[in-house]
């Protein structure tokens, strides 16, 4: 018979949802976690069974940390949506914890993926010198920093300046190259940051609710999902500090086609660096995340480019060591899909700077000197437009 891997159809208002394999075509199997994402204090919810046989839960745990979930029933016959009592201890350590719920079902099995906040408060990685990275010199912030391993490369994949305070961060910076994204696929693994404590983190597996002016707002990622596409890079851009409140008609129309623009710029170099971010002055709205907890919605979008190729030289500029930039705004708001508007709001590096008060590629002068570095911030290469 053939193998059953389709995801059921389930309420978008609870956890995730993963069928594994079933040996027969007409198994039926359903968990549901309404809050995936767990507070350090102990606490309880119901999750619901839905099976056409004998059924059983067992829990997988990950990590050292075991035996802090309790389920009541673990096992049952057939049922439709039959409640289990789901109680979790305490978190008295200061890492975040995560254990896997497994439903099996006459060989068939469905699972949930549930992490528990630790004690521990936002700790900021120690800042480098990489070329991506604006200035980090805002104490209300919280640089942190991810990494991944893709063939022969283990390093860096991007990093957040993180805001507490709007459940959002304010950028993210990250290398791009063709061996990112030349293969695999979209993980849709919506999860919590590991570095950072679940209760100051957006929790966001079913996404945003509760808009305060009642529009409808995606999980608009700021490293896209198509620019990490090795598996686990990728899971990590799901992660909810990658996510703001986005506009749907902004996120699937013109700012999705500039994020395609990026990628396809970014064969043309050795490397593109990137910087993603959200404007929040005179932001006012807010989505709610799967807790309840206020996410600010930003007012604007920007991305910052510069691109890398060794020997590289563009058309009207002088020598600048074979870099170039250039840097977009967008209000958050619709805007017309075409090639034409997403160019409409280049600017300078220099102008965005000026606009936004933010010191972008803040490592730049010290890789080419302070003139060329100047050159490359203050001039829009007529490239980026053929």
């Amino acid at each position: 018979m053939a193998l059953l891997l389709a995801v059921l159809p389930f309420m978008p208002s609870c956890g995730q949802f993963e069928i594994i394999v079933g040996p027969e075509p007409d198994i039926e199997l359903k968990l549901e976690v309404p809050n995936a994402g767990l507070g350090k204090a102990a606490g309880s919810q119901f999750a619901y069974v839905s099976a056409n046989a004998d059924w059983e839960i067992t829990v997988d745990y990950q990590g050292d940390a075991q035996g802090w979930i309790s389920l009541s029933p673990s096992s049952g016959t057939s049922c439709e949506a039959q409640g289990i009592l789901f109680k979790w201890d305490a978190n008295t350590a200061e890492d975040l914890r995560t254990a896997r719920l497994v439903l099996i079902c006459d060989g068939a099995e469905a699972a949930v993926t549930v992490n528990q906040a630790g004690t521990s408060e936002i700790k900021s990685d120690p800042v480098p010198g990489w070329l991506e990275l604006p200035a980090t010199d805002d104490e209300n912030l919280y640089f942190i920093t991810h990494e991944m391993t893709v063939g022969a490369y283990s390093g860096r994949s991007y990093s957040i300046y993180y805001d507490a305070d709007n459940l959002i961060s304010r950028w993210v910076a990250y290398p791009l190259n063709k061996g990112l994204i030349s293969s695999g696929s979209r993980t849709n693994a919506w999860g919590l940051d590991p570095k950072i404590p679940a209760d100051k983190q957006p929790v966001l597996f079913s996404g945003f609710r509760n808009a305060s002016d009642g529009r409808r707002y995606d999980r608009g990622h700021q490293l896209p999902s198509a620019d990490r596409l090795q598996k686990e890079a990728n899971e990590a851009t799901f992660y909810g500090t990658n996510m703001t409140p986005q506009l749907s008609e902004l996120n699937q129309r013109c700012w999705a086609s500039l994020e395609s623009a990026v990628r396809s710029w970014s064969y043309s170099f050795d490397t593109l660096y990137v910087v993603t971010g959200a404007d929040v002055r005179g932001a006012r709205d807010y989505c709610t995340d799967n807790y309840g907890k206020k996410v600010t919605i930003p007012t604007g979008y920007y991305k910052v480019l510069l691109g890398y190729k060794k020997g590289g030289q563009f058309a009207g500029m002088a020598s600048t060591g074979g870099y170039t930039g250039i840097a977009f705004y967008f209000d958050h708001k619709s805007y017309t899909d075409s090639r034409e508007t997403i160019m409409g709001q280049a600017m300078s590096i220099d102008e965005l700077e000026d606009d936004l008060e933010i010191d972008f590629f803040v490592n730049l002068p010290d890789k080419i000197g302070a003139v060329f570095a100047a050159k490359v911030e203050s001039t829009v290469d007529s490239w980026w437009y053929n």
